[in-house]
């Protein structure tokens, strides 16, 4: 049997999806920041965290899943430690106290607090699957969900607030949660609407709004949506040529290297090069739930590889919808192709623990 992360054990199209994904996202990120004086050193925090990610991933595949659940307080407080610290000392950005300043780089706590919770999650899960459906059980599970989403919404951050929510979602639907308490929640979500309302920050309506009607106010909430789709627009089938969209290259497209490198791919490289980022990223989503389905015997690695499908997914789902103009602008990056150190890290160390759970699989199977 061989050795390392090409091993007879490893899922290897989810890592071949994984790697070529990341240097095409490494590519775009060179593109869209090549007008940025010294962008260079966006390539290389780039380049530097997807190999510090592969390095995560490999020591994940072959860590054994299974000693989480003895960790899974360890990492529910560490996820705590961390939110409530970006809420002391964090960088305010975009609205947002999201950033914590590490000398030269930024950590967002968040990304790694996704890890922590797809990890807590998938424990309590598996301790409480045969009861999934009292009332007691799930009035506790919703606890343990708002104690991370209380302190991210507390900076506030309703787009990543909305990955923990999905990632809860996937994993009661996994466990078996009865239809009548799925249609109880949506009913209480329309319910309490008005009020969500209410509580959001004035960007983050004027963000729904612009949602709603960008060309109500185009040089203002509506840029961003219109700038994006316009970019899209531009690059109809194949594109303008790596290097050579113009609103990627003069600036018009804004988070360009970040929220919006969708549109940026899409206005250089068009239609064609859109299709193979979203091909990729679904091809990754769909390993992840298939790895689960085939974990059913192990409720651990199954809600492990759940969590990391359903973060995926929302992920891709609402960055390009963002970008299309279909999803309002949450500021959540795209897996794998954002530029940024934390989301290229936790991405590569969830895809690591779905390789755990994996490896742990066919070694059994192996040995038997």
């Amino acid at each position: 049997m061989k050795k390392g992360l090409f091993s007879d054990t490893v899922d290897h199209p989810l890592l071949i999806y994984v790697i070529i994904t990341s240097l095409l996202g490494i590519a775009a990120v060179n593109s869209a920041t090549a007008s940025i004086e010294h962008h260079y050193r966006f390539v290389i925090v780039q380049s530097a965290a997807f190999l510090l990610g592969m390095a995560a991933m490999t020591a994940l595949t072959f860590f054994n899943y299974k000693y989480l659940y003895k960790l899974r307080f360890v990492f529910f407080g560490l996820a705590v430690a961390l939110l409530a610290a970006v809420l002391a000392v964090g960088k305010i950005r975009g609205g947002t106290q999201g950033w914590i300043a590490l000398g030269p780089v930024n950590l967002q706590p968040a990304e790694v607090t996704k890890l922590c919770f797809i990890i807590t999650m998938a424990c309590h899960l598996t301790k409480v699957k045969d009861k999934i459906n009292r009332p007691l059980t799930l009035l506790l599970l919703l606890v343990h969900l708002c104690v991370y989403v209380g302190l991210i919404l507390m900076q506030p951050d309703f787009g990543t607030a909305m990955v923990f929510v999905v990632i809860f979602c996937a994993g009661l639907f996994f466990a078996g949660i009865s239809l009548k308490y799925v249609f109880g929640a949506l009913g209480a979500a329309a319910v309490a609407s008005p009020v969500i309302w209410f509580l959001l920050e004035p960007h983050q309506k004027n963000r729904i709004l612009s949602f709603l009607d960008p060309e109500s106010d185009p040089t203002g909430t509506g840029y961003h949506v219109l700038q994006s789709k316009l970019a899209i627009g531009s690059g109809q089938i194949l594109g303008r040529g790596y290097l050579k969209g113009p609103q990627t290259q003069f600036g018009y497209l804004p988070e360009r290297q970040t929220d919006f490198i969708f549109s940026s791919i899409g206005e250089e490289f068009g239609f064609l090069g859109c299709a193979v980022i979203t091909v990729l990223l679904f091809l990754i989503i769909y390993r992840c739930f298939r790895d689960a389905m085939e974990s059913e015997h192990e409720p651990l690695g199954m809600f492990i590889c759940v969590g990391v499908g359903a973060m995926m997914f929302f992920h891709t789902f609402e960055n390009i919808g963002m970008c299309l103009g279909l999803m309002p602008i949450t500021g959540i990056p795209l897996p794998f192709v954002s530029y940024g150190g934390s989301s290229m890290l936790t991405c590569c160390a969830a895809v690591g623990l779905v390789q755990s759970v994996v490896t742990r699989r066919r070694r059994t199977k192996f040995d038997i």
